[in-house]
C-alpha cells in the first residue's frame, strides 16, 4: 500500500486564484473530460443560472451565518434570496421566485427547531483548507460546511439542498465525504445533512464513516484524473446527461444557442 504523506494549512490566497485540484473537479473530470476542460479551461458558465443551486448557496450561507455568528438564520435566507429576485435565473417548470421563497425560509426555521439543538461545540464552519499530497503535483483544496460535535460525535457535515430525498447509497459513495475526512482526520464521523425542499419541508440525517482504504482509494482516483489533465486527456462522454449538460450546444454544433446561453468568465 503507497505511503502518503498529508499537510492540512490556510492557503495564503484564495482557492480559486491558483492551480489547485478540488473534489468537485475532479468530479466533473469524472463525469465528462470535455465538461471539465469547458467549465475550467475555457471558463464558460451559464449566462443564467440555476435558480436551485443560487438557491442552494444561499441556504449554505444563512447556515454558516448561524453558526459563525449566532444571528438569525431564517432572517437571513429571507433577505439573501429577496436579494435574488431581479437576478435572471433559470427556474424548472415546477418552480419560481415566489414558491422558492416560501419554501425556503419554513426549511431554515424547520433546521433551527428541530436539529440544532444536536450540535454542541462548533469547532469551524465554512473551513478552507489545504492539502500537499505525496505524488498530487496540484495541492488539494475545498471547503467544509461544518466540523462539529453532533448527538455527542466530532462529526464532519456537508450540508445539500434538493428537491427529493437522499438515498442512503449516496452517503455511503460519497466522494465528498471522503475528500473532506482527509482533511478533517479527528472526525469520528461524516454526514450530509439534507434539507429537502418539498411542499412540507423535510430534514435528512445521512451519517457514515470512512476507513483508511477508502482514503486510499479516493486519491488513487485523484492521481489518475491529474495525469489526465496533465496530459490534456479531454475527450466527450455522451449519455443521457448530456440532455441537461450546459455545454450540450457547443458538443452538438450549435453555435447560435451557445452564444444565448454560456458566458465567458476568463
Amino acid at each position: 500500500m503507497t505511503n502518503t504523506t498529508l499537510q492540512t494549512k490556510q492557503p495564503s490566497l484564495p482557492l480559486s486564484t491558483t492551480p489547485h485540484l478540488s473534489h468537485s473537479r475532479i468530479q466533473r473530470f469524472l463525469h465528462c473530460p470535455e465538461q471539465y476542460r469547458l467549465y475550467y479551461l475555457e471558463g464558460l458558465r451559464p449566462r443564467y443560472p440555476s435558480a436551485s443551486l443560487v438557491f442552494g448557496q444561499v441556504v449554505h450561507q444563512a447556515l454558516a451565518h448561524l453558526f459563525q455568528t449566532g444571528g438569525d438564520a431564517a432572517a437571513f435566507f429571507e433577505e439573501g434570496w429577496n436579494g435574488t429576485q431581479e437576478l435572471e435565473l433559470t427556474y424548472s417548470q415546477r418552480d419560481s421566485w415566489e414558491k422558492m421563497r416560501d419554501a425556503g425560509v419554513p426549511l431554515v426555521e424547520k433546521f433551527l427547531a428541530e436539529e440544532l439543538p444536536r450540535i454542541g461545540e462548533v469547532v469551524a464552519s465554512e473551513t478552507p483548507f489545504r492539502l500537499d499530497v505525496t505524488g498530487l503535483d496540484l495541492p488539494f483544496v475545498g471547503i467544509i460546511d461544518l466540523v462539529g460535535e453532533v448527538d455527542g460525535q466530532r462529526t464532519l457535515v456537508d450540508f445539500k439542498t434538493s428537491g427529493s430525498s437522499y438515498g442512503e447509497h449516496e452517503v455511503v459513495l460519497s466522494d465528498q465525504l471522503t475528500a473532506y475526512q482527509l482533511a478533517e482526520p479527528e472526525a469520528r464521523q461524516v454526514a450530509l445533512w439534507v434539507l429537502v425542499r418539498t411542499k412540507e419541508p423535510k430534514i435528512e440525517w445521512h451519517p457514515s464513516t470512512r476507513t483508511p482504504e477508502d482514503l486510499l482509494l479516493y486519491l488513487a482516483k485523484a492521481r489518475l484524473m491529474a495525469r489526465e489533465v496533465t496530459a490534456e486527456h479531454f475527450y466527450r462522454r455522451p449519455g443521457m446527461w448530456c440532455g441537461w449538460c450546459d455545454f450540450l450546444p457547443i458538443c452538438s454544433g450549435n453555435p447560435e444557442r451557445a452564444e444565448e446561453t454560456l458566458v465567458t468568465t476568463q
